[in-house]
């Protein structure tokens, strides 16, 4: 993450470490894919792409099935049908999604939209943020803007720690979501979605889902949440325990729709107030170089088998990318800074519980409180997580403060908060 991305270096020097994360996957309409590949994108057209996002490459690793790229806020992964963008800071991603879709189309073959998310922590400081980033709801409504049927959510207390998710649901509508007329929607009116030549870059809902929420007593002291939220926009509704034990019993309900070809799952750790000697090997004073951090923090212990790309910032931070077998990654982002220290963990590894990761990443790093978010499709062999962070009550020395449980179209979602104990 670039240290100079503030516009006014008058002010306290501040940093935004939190991601915004957006994952598209495309498809055909008639589902003749065989031959099409994200990855057939030209480096340079992404180049042009990131400038929209305020944002460029550093380095990039790849093997058969993935091409990984540490940016200068963070990551951008490619696969045959799959993009992923997580950018920190001051960065524009929702700004991109226009000459995305015209690239994807020109160059990738596909023609389709096949599912999109969106997601964030809140903000410490949203009011440094670019537009359309210092709500939740002003990132609603651009996306609103193009796609039919879109769902907003917020999981977490609206008051505190949270996070926000949008995604399509396929339940309000049958239609899909042609290339072709996402663009000519985006070229109807100044919509602020990037250049129409996909070139040059300017900075310029209801849902059908159900979503069940416990929340345990206790406070964490967490900052408020940054935005200000149309309520009408989330679906939330709160259940006891029980309730939701039960749900896991009858198989989380017959409605769902099926997407049972592909396995998908993605775990996500996002860890505020940590140890200041853990944040200190991510800077220059106390590493010579990314190498030497990664060895020192034993971040290369977290996963095995994972080709590493890292790069240690001038005078402080830390980004790394891992790429495994089968399209599975993982990646890390570092603000280091006391007061506003903030670390990232995400992958997709497929297992069936990822209690042992996370308490590897939280020995890792040594955070004062954390949110963490699983994902999982049907297809997935990820099935034992959910139950394990339901029935998580502590995970080693943190207190569980919030969890909710979350099933939309064909995933299945669970987040919980985590902060040590006593807080």
């Amino acid at each position: 993450m670039e240290r100079d991305n503030n516009e006014n270096h008058h002010q306290e020097h501040y940093f935004e470490g939190v991601e915004k994360l957006l994952e598209v996957w495309f498809t055909r309409k008639d589902g003749a894919i065989q031959h099409c590949d994200l990855r057939k994108v030209p480096r340079e057209k992404w180049v042009s792409m990131l400038k929209i996002v305020r944002c460029e490459i550093i380095s990039m690793t790849r093997n058969d099935t993935i091409d990984a790229y540490v940016l200068s806020e963070s990551s951008m992964f490619v696969s045959k049908r799959r993009i992923i963008l997580k950018t920190c800071g001051t960065t524009t991603p929702l700004l991109c999604l226009k000459s995305l879709l015209y690239l994807v189309q020109r160059y990738a073959g596909y023609d389709e939209v096949q599912d999109l998310f969106y997601s964030r922590k809140n903000y410490k400081r949203p009011e440094l943020q670019q537009e359309p980033h210092r709500t939740f709801a002003d990132e609603a409504t651009l996306l609103d803007a193009m796609f039919h049927d879109g769902a907003a959510y917020c999981l977490g207390a609206v008051n505190r720690d949270c996070w926000y998710l949008y995604t399509l649901n396929p339940y309000a509508s049958p239609a899909g979501h042609s290339l072709s007329a996402l663009l000519a929607g985006a070229n109807d009116g100044d919509d602020g979605f990037g250049a129409s030549d996909g070139e040059e870059g300017t900075d310029g809902s209801s849902s059908d889902g159900c979503c069940d929420g416990i929340e345990d007593s206790g406070s964490d002291g967490a900052e408020s949440s940054d935005d200000s939220l149309d309520l009408r926009t989330m679906n939330l509704c709160g259940l006891n325990k029980r309730n939701v034990a039960q749900r896991y019993s009858i198989g989380m309900g017959s409605g769902r729709v099926q997407n049972a070809s592909e396995a998908d799952q993605t775990l996500e750790i996002m860890m505020s107030d940590l140890d200041p000697e853990v944040m200190k090997i991510f800077t220059k004073e106390f590493s010579a170089n990314a190498a030497e951090a990664t060895q020192k923090s034993g971040i290369d212990k977290i996963l095995s088998n994972v080709t590493i790309d890292d790069y240690l910032f001038d005078p402080c931070g830390y980004s790394m990318n891992g790429v495994l077998k089968n399209g599975e990654y993982m990646t890390i982002h570092i603000t280091p800074e006391a007061k506003f220290s903030y670390v990232s963990f995400e992958s997709n590894i497929p297992q069936s519980s990822y209690l042992d990761v996370i308490a590897r990443v939280l020995e890792t790093f040594r955070p004062g409180k954390f949110i963490v978010t699983s994902f999982a499709n049907k297809a997935s062999v990820v099935e034992d997580t959910h139950k394990d962070l339901l029935n998580a009550d502590m995970l080693s020395e943190f207190k569980r403060r919030d969890i909710q449980y979350c099933h939309l179209k064909n995933y299945d979602l669970t987040y919980a908060l985590y902060s040590k104990f006593p807080s």
